[in-house]
């Protein structure tokens, strides 16, 4: 065990430089560049400034030696944290402000907001200006089943419409398209939500929240006044899967609990199918404790069976495990009832047990349910541009990546799939750094050429970070005044044009 962990000296022009003396392969990396090429730095250029992209980062701060480029196709950074993330989970949204120490280093770091990689510059272009491109372009697309059969149909969403709607994100169509939806019919009362996941959760969540739960945060202001005109007095929240399966966490569902004037409930009969179907870890402490929770929502469950009118009294999310959409018939233009049946898949499972007196009747247990809304929370997955970009992008420079002449990787959500939340990115961006550290540690090749001039002669009119920053003071000045945390703008156009008038001042 060494006497010191730190080394420190001074380089020529009086920089002053610390080694971690523990990390053996980050002081081969910076010694190497500090001794031979003491003023010139390796360049990266990251595709996306969501948490992925911004973890990157954060890794390669105690690198002196790298300097990075961040590019969105958005005016802004921050991604799934900014149109993402629930309105509701303040807390959760000012991660961002994690990442200062990122954005705000301008030595080392600059945002180009309202690029679009693939459209404005090309592969080609990064190829002359870094040694490696991380591509960070999240996944958010829509999973959804039966996609072109259910998009025709009026009042069934995918979560990312209603998310980007109250998100305030009106640069996607179907965002647009809830809007509309929801202004055109009144008195909503009930919802069906698919997915056994924490964006069920949240979606739920919103929905029931009242006007005044919801003013005070960023939350955009026309699905407020919707929240006026709806009372969504029951949420169902279907799995295809039981609980011991599910994607939820133990903080989330407890949140439902604390909803003021709402009671969560769960037959009593659909948890005891989830101990039927025995496929889940008994051992696991995490689900042990969860089971608790929807004891509790059992124990709700049979307090309002033995009071009905309890259903007049209070607000309900209910979950209903292991059953999935048999039949879907509109009733008029907006009202439709939704058949739901047993998961085709347990019925081997369920009759292993048929001794067991809980056991559903397989071939005659339906649900029938009449509502004007039904969202798909069935998860994401990556863009079909970006996916086919990196692919061709690989392909066309696999001679260089493969001589370590030029590195391309790819991170978070891009990398491992929609799963996890914005702290699991913190491993994974942590992996992807030590990678692109060790091809950078096989290089002696340095761009001292700036996108900057490459851009503004492609006439790409890009957004610094103290652009955003402007405009991040005006959503914040507007919030204040009607006395919320924030009030966000809609539309990318807005934001130019707002930067633009800036400009000609």
């Amino acid at each position: 065990m060494p006497f010191y962990d730190n080394l420190f000296f001074r380089t020529k022009n009086k920089l002053k430089i610390k080694f971690d003396i523990r990390k053996r392969n980050n002081l081969h990396f910076l010694l190497k560049h500090y001794f031979s090429n003491e003023s010139k730095y390796f360049k990266v250029g990251i595709i996306g400034s969501g948490p992925s992209a911004l973890y990157c980062c954060k890794h390669f701060l105690k690198n002196d030696n790298i300097k990075v480029d961040i590019f969105d196709k958005l005016p802004n950074p921050y991604g799934l944290i900014r149109y993402g993330v629930a309105p509701d989970h303040i807390s959760v949204k000012n991660i961002y402000k994690t990442f200062n120490p990122v954005l705000l280093n301008k030595e080392k770091y600059r945002f180009f907001g309202n690029v679009n990689i693939g459209i404005d510059i090309q592969i080609e272009d990064l190829r002359n200006y870094y040694n490696a491109v991380i591509f960070c372009c999240g996944a958010s697309e829509s999973s959804l089943p039966k996609e072109e059969i259910y998009k025709k149909e009026n009042g069934i969403f995918h979560a990312k419409d209603l998310i980007y709607f109250y998100n305030n994100f009106y640069d996607d169509l179907r965002c647009k398209s809830i809007d509309t939806y929801l202004n055109t019919y009144e008195n909503f009362s009930n919802s069906i939500i698919i997915g056994n996941g924490n964006v069920s959760l949240d979606i739920a969540r919103i929905l029931i929240k009242s006007y005044d739960d919801l003013i005070k945060t960023d939350i955009n202001f026309n699905y407020l006044n919707i929240i006026k005109r709806h009372n969504f007095k029951h949420i169902y929240i279907i799995g295809r899967r039981g609980f011991w399966q599910s994607s939820f966490t133990n903080s989330e569902l407890r949140e439902l609990f604390s909803l003021k004037d709402t009671k969560v409930i769960l037959d009593k009969k659909n948890y005891d199918l989830c101990f039927e179907i025995k496929n889940y870890d008994e051992t696991n402490k995490m689900k042990q404790r969860q089971n608790k929770l929807f004891l509790d929502m059992v124990h709700n469950y049979e307090q309002m069976k033995k009071n009905p009118t309890l259903y007049d009294k209070y607000k309900i999310i209910q979950f209903i495990f292991y059953h999935e959409i048999r039949n879907i018939h509109n009733i008029n233009n907006h009202l439709k009832e939704i058949q739901l049946g047993l998961n085709k898949d347990i019925y081997s499972s369920q009759n292993n047990h048929t001794n067991n007196k809980n056991s559903y009747d397989i071939n005659n247990q339906k649900i029938n349910i009449k509502t004007p809304l039904l969202i798909f929370a069935t998860g994401f997955k990556k863009d079909n541009f970006s996916l086919n970009f990196y692919n061709k992008s690989v392909d066309k420079y696999k001679d260089d990546i493969l001589n370590k002449k030029f590195a391309i990787f790819k991170a978070g959500w891009f990398q491992t799939g929609a799963k996890g939340n914005i702290a699991s990115h913190i491993i994974n961006t942590k992996q992807n750094t030590t990678e692109i550290l060790n091809f950078l540690n096989t290089t002696t090749i340095y761009y001292e050429n700036d996108i900057t001039e490459l851009l503004k002669r492609k006439k790409v009119h890009f957004v610094s970070m103290d652009q955003w920053n402007y405009i991040q003071s005006l959503e914040k000045n507007n919030g204040e005044q009607n006395g919320r945390c924030a009030q966000k703008f809609a539309k990318v156009k807005d934001i130019l044009h707002i930067l633009s008038d800036k400009r000609n001042e």
